[in-house]
């Protein structure tokens, strides 16, 4: 048996606050919701547990504060067998957090800044690249993370970028993979605009010459190659509990694939099923 894949996941931890409703409230309506959960979260730290549910050996970067809120998503991510020993603990910082009101079918978010995740990513270091087979990043396109996507550049280990709405085009041309969702694509300023997202994900594959793979919902998900071809994967349509994590599941199961040398059609199959598996529970750590 071959040994794991090792990933390096750079980016954020949320505390979550995930407050269900049949449906989300007009303006100034009291609505009573179903249910109130309250866990750990963020795409890096959803992606690196799903990472490791898909047999990968996973390290995390990131920070979280000094309080309670910290110390609880720190125990869930051991838990799941994510390596933290590069998450800092920043004394007098609190955890960033997130309000998720979530109606199943949809669901609108509000993020509250906590602690800083650049001074975490500026302490990655060249033998934390080298030791890894892979490094995925989420967050702004800035210098500081656009450092550790050089670090695993010059060390020749591949790269995943997922965008979550942001124009990273400035980090994507050392990257192999690059993960969106297809609102996010439709809301992508020129020159990746398109008539439609498969047109958009060829266009932006075209210009980062590195694949795009977009999720589509109950459409599934489309990769575009640097190589300008085109694959569509259908997926089985569920009613969603709660689609918090879902595309950071998907991205998991897409890199797994990848690393272990699967098709686009397997890859994105991969990422389908996790991501169905995680949007019928509440929260992305079920």
């Amino acid at each position: 048996m071959s040994a794991p894949k090792r990933v390096l996941v750079v980016g954020g931890v949320n505390f979550d606050v995930i407050a269900q409703a049949d449906r989300l409230p007009s303006e100034h309506e009291k609505l009573r919701g179903s249910e109130c959960s309250v866990l750990p979260g963020g795409a890096a730290s959803n992606t690196a547990v799903g990472l490791v549910r898909q047999g990968c050996a996973v390290r995390l970067v990131s920070a979280v504060g000094d309080d309670t809120a910290g110390a609880m998503c720190l125990e869930v991510l051991n838990t799941s067998g994510v390596d933290t020993s590069l998450v800092q603990v920043q004394a007098g910082a609190r955890t960033s957090m997130a309000v998720v009101l979530s109606s199943g079918a949809g669901k609108r978010m509000l993020t509250f800044a906590g602690a800083d995740r650049d001074r975490a990513f500026r302490a990655v270091t060249e033998e934390d690249v080298h030791t890894v087979d892979h490094v995925h990043v989420i967050g702004e396109p800035t210098s500081v993370l656009g450092r550790v996507v050089d670090l695993a550049h010059q060390a020749g280990r591949s790269v995943s970028i997922e965008w979550n709405g942001r124009d990273m085009g400035p980090l994507a041309h050392r990257a192999s993979l690059n993960f969106m969702n297809a609102d996010e694509a439709a809301r992508l300023p020129r020159p990746y605009e398109a008539s439609d997202v498969f047109g958009i994900a060829r266009r932006t594959a075209e210009l980062v010459s590195g694949d795009v793979i977009v999720t589509l919902g109950a459409e599934g998900a489309v990769w575009a190659s640097a190589t300008g071809q085109l694959f569509h994967e259908p997926t089985v349509p569920v009613d969603p509990l709660d689609r918090t994590g879902g595309g950071d599941a998907f991205d998991a199961g897409v890199i797994a694939g990848w690393l272990d040398g699967e098709p686009p059609t397997v890859c994105m199959r991969r990422g389908l099923d996790a991501a169905r598996h995680v949007i019928t529970r509440i929260g992305a750590h079920p």
